[in-house]
């Protein structure tokens, strides 16, 4: 029940101007007090800026001991470090600003900030004074701006879809443009009875229209021999270069005919 009852106050929520469980304890000649609650006049109060003068029990402490002061807020979740109320000598502390940061209803961190006063040294005329029984605390509160991480993981992770989608259908875009207007060349034979197959000519396709190339401005030829491929012009060019060996032999051919009716 009591473990229960402590994880409750715990996650418990503050609102302003609620008490914020404080704790204190002192240490003089190597010793340590225990724990003890600070009064709620002179606690702090959630997101509320006030002074306060803290009791410190020093009365049986000899003045030229060194005392310290350590803090806890928060049901013992933000502790100070020990905290030199006085050295002994001629230091005290005379202000302990305490700062609260929070956002929403929780307090996230704890400064501790000290400003020290300079005493007389002790004379005859003029002994050290004891401890004092009063601490100045001035309790601040600064509140955090809260960031919400995960909308904008959201808004990153939506972004970056969106623009992925853009990016597919821009390239899908841009491919279909390339294919319709590419032009696709493809050979066309005419297979001779006992010979080779030749390239005959080729055909154009630009979207899509179907043109032949033969007998065009556009047209290919290609020598099987030579594999050069021209426009028209040089294609019976190339024609005319390829017709030429078997021109070329029926020549070699008549004046052998020729010489031989001759003999």
């Amino acid at each position: 029940v009591l473990l229960l009852f402590s994880a409750i106050s715990c996650t418990s929520a503050y609102f302003r101007g609620d008490p914020v469980q404080a704790f204190k304890r002192i240490q003089y000649e190597g010793k340590r007090t225990v724990w003890s609650d600070v009064l709620v006049g002179q606690a702090p109060l959630f997101a509320v800026d006030k002074a306060v003068e803290l009791h410190i029990p020093s009365s049986d402490i000899p003045s030229h001991e060194t005392l310290k002061l350590q803090l806890s807020f928060d049901n013992e979740r933000f502790e100070s470090e020990w905290l030199t109320l006085s050295d002994g000598k001629q230091h005290r502390l005379d202000l302990l600003n305490v700062i609260f940061v929070y956002s929403g209803t929780d307090i996230h961190e704890v400064h501790f900030r000290q400003r020290f006063a300079t005493e007389p040294p002790a004379s005859p005329d003029h002994p050290k004074s004891p401890h004092r029984q009063q601490l100045t605390i001035a309790y601040h509160w600064v509140q955090e701006i809260e960031t919400d991480t995960r909308s904008g993981l959201n808004f990153l992770f939506v972004s970056g879809c969106f623009l992925t989608v853009l990016a597919v259908i821009a390239v899908a875009a841009d491919s279909g443009d390339l294919t319709a207007h590419r032009p696709l060349l493809f050979p066309v034979y005419d297979e001779a009875h006992k010979r080779r197959p030749k390239i005959k000519n080729f055909v154009l396709m630009e979207g899509d229209a179907e043109v032949s190339t033969s007998g065009a401005n556009e047209a290919f030829s290609v020598d099987p021999e030579e594999g050069v491929a021209g426009t028209s012009g040089s294609g019976s060019a190339l024609r005319n270069r390829s017709s030429a060996p078997s021109a070329a032999q029926s020549g070699d051919q008549s004046p052998a005919g020729g010489a031989h009716k001759g003999e």
